[in-house]
């Protein structure tokens, strides 16, 4: 029985083999199913070493244009996806080169949307686009698969997603980004040029496979990008279409929500393009301050939307903690937008310090015309810090509201934590920029406190947040942060806020900032000393 199976096998392989003509070849297609289970891959390797690959590519090219041409569905194109599906479900075969080369006309089968082709075509894609060599290969070879987009025409685009979320995904887990970056940014910015240019549902669509394109990466993989081919042109083209959106007052609400999604991740990866002043494109000032003015209004309403629901009755103890708990899940669900915002006001403040201190100091006064225009610019930036600091404002009270509703500090985190780091990141960027919102800040000192000592990876993030805002506060009352750091750790507290400086921080000389220096810089508090000795002497 065995010797007849490998003698069915060798003659498939004959079959399939360059020597053989069409006719064969496809007799060998047929028979391979039928002769071969899916999973010996050892006689799927024998025959695949053996086959004219080419036969599979012409077979799908030829029903592709038969399917664009007549809409007709050649039972060729259906083998041909299938074959090639079973062979991609072994590792070898799957990244094999004659396989990889399959890659552009398996997306346009794909794309196409016949009942089962492109099913099988799809599942051959993903299976080698899954192994590194096949991310690998589209990035190598950009421009093939640029053209396969052209041809088909974004007819599917949960293809066109899978693939350019698996490339960042790639480029996330790979170190040397710059062999790469080229193929990435010939693919996104042609996803980037049809977004822009788009005036129907397919822009909308478009949102959402840029965001899942975006989204893998960070900021080292977009720097490492941005070094060997500028994304300025990208993050251009999908400033310009989110800010059409944006302005688009007719339009869904999703549709906003969806846009400021995409535009936090140009303000997360690429602020220094976002919110350029001066770029070769001058539209792409005006669309950032169009999504900051957006985000931060929002921003509000979001935190609206959580602060107005009614506080749980503690004391009435008809809830259990579980019922509470999901109580309160379903409160914080309806601030989801809040991060995005978040993301979106504090990447513009971060940028703004760095920009205004990069700004050379004016020898010669200035003419007429250029007078004229720093003034406007100064105008368009003390109203948008306007904005931000109603954000900023808002998201104090929210975070002592939220105190209240709650039994412990770290319950907050853990039941919302990129909420709390947004909220931080946010109010970190802005308490190290202007003193008047530290008074009102005061209570979420000790929050703060708290995660940094017991908040695990999330606490470290927030330390990092807190720092600049301590340097801030010192800062503003003339206290070195060295000296002030030193009689922390000799219990010298010394320090009060000077009267007589106009702006000095409220904080300096509170317990409270004294707390949370202490967690910023590992210094142990007194409870913590005493009860170290208490071990100590057990």
């Amino acid at each position: 029985m065995e010797t007849k199976h490998k003698q069915q096998i060798d003659q498939c392989a004959q079959l399939l083999s360059s020597q053989s003509t069409d006719d064969e070849k496809l007799a060998g297609l047929l028979l391979l199913p039928r002769i071969i289970d899916a999973q010996d891959g050892d006689s799927l390797a024998l025959v695949f070493e053996s086959m004219d690959s080419r036969f599979l590519e012409r077979l799908l090219r030829t029903g592709i244009k038969q399917h664009l041409k007549n809409q007709d569905d050649s039972p060729m194109l259906g083998i041909a996806a299938y074959v090639i599906d079973v062979f991609a479900s072994h590792q070898k075969i799957a990244q094999h080169p004659r396989m990889l080369d399959r890659i552009p006309t398996l997306y346009r089968a794909a794309s196409l949307g016949i009942p089962g082709v492109s099913a099988e075509a799809m599942q051959a894609l993903g299976k080698i686009l899954a192994l590194d060599a096949g991310a690998q290969r589209i990035l190598d070879r950009s421009e093939l698969f640029v053209d396969a987009v052209s041809e088909t025409e974004l007819r599917n685009m949960d293809v066109a997603g899978f693939v350019l979320k698996r490339c960042s995904e790639f480029i996330h887990l790979h170190d040397d980004i710059s062999i790469y970056a080229h193929g990435w940014g010939c693919l996104v910015g042609k996803f980037s040029s049809m977004f822009d240019a788009a005036r129907d549902m397919v822009k909308f669509e478009l949102m959402s496979v840029l965001a899942s394109c975006l989204e893998p990466l960070d900021s080292d993989d977009a720097a490492g990008i941005d070094a060997v081919d500028s994304c300025l042109r990208v993050v251009s083209a999908i400033s310009s279409g989110c800010a059409w959106i944006l302005s688009q007052k007719s339009e869904p609400t999703k549709y906003t929500d969806q846009a400021l999604v995409l535009y936090s991740h140009l303000a997360r990866l690429w602020p220094s393009h976002a919110y350029s002043r001066d770029p070769p494109y001058p539209d792409l000032t005006k669309n950032s301050e169009l999504a900051l003015r957006l985000a931060c209004i929002e921003g509000q309403a979001s935190l609206d939307g959580m602060m107005i629901c009614a506080p749980l009755d503690k004391k009435a103890g008809k809830m259990t903690l579980e019922q509470e708990a999901k109580k309160e899940k379903e409160r914080l669900k309806l601030g989801w937008k809040y991060p995005v915002c978040a993301e979106i006001a504090s990447g513009w403040l971060e940028w703004i310090g760095r920009w205004l201190d990069e700004q050379p100091d004016q020898i010669e006064p200035a003419n007429g015309a250029e007078k004229q225009q720093e003034e406007e610019q100064e105008q368009t930036i003390y109203k948008l810090m306007s904005e931000v600091q109603k954000l900023s404002e808002a998201s104090v009270g929210f975070l002592c509201d939220w105190k209240d509703r709650t039994r412990d500090d770290l319950q907050m985190l853990s039941s919302a934590p990129e909420l709390v780091l947004s909220a931080m990141h946010l109010l970190g960027a802005w308490l190290a920029t202007d003193p008047k919102l530290h008074k009102p800040a005061i209570p979420i000192l000790p929050m703060c406190a708290t995660w940094i000592l017991q908040g695990g990876n999330d606490g470290a993030v927030i330390k990092e947040y807190m720092r600049p805002c301590i340097s801030f506060a010192l800062d503003t009352c003339d206290v070195s942060e060295m000296h002030y750091v030193d009689d922390l750790k000799t219990r010298e507290s010394r320090y009060a806020r000077p009267k007589t400086l106009e702006f000095a921080s409220p904080w300096v000389g509170s317990i409270e900032f004294d707390d949370l220096s202490r967690a910023v810089y590992n210094i142990p508090s007194d409870e913590d000393i005493l009860r170290a000795r208490q071990s100590q002497a057990r």
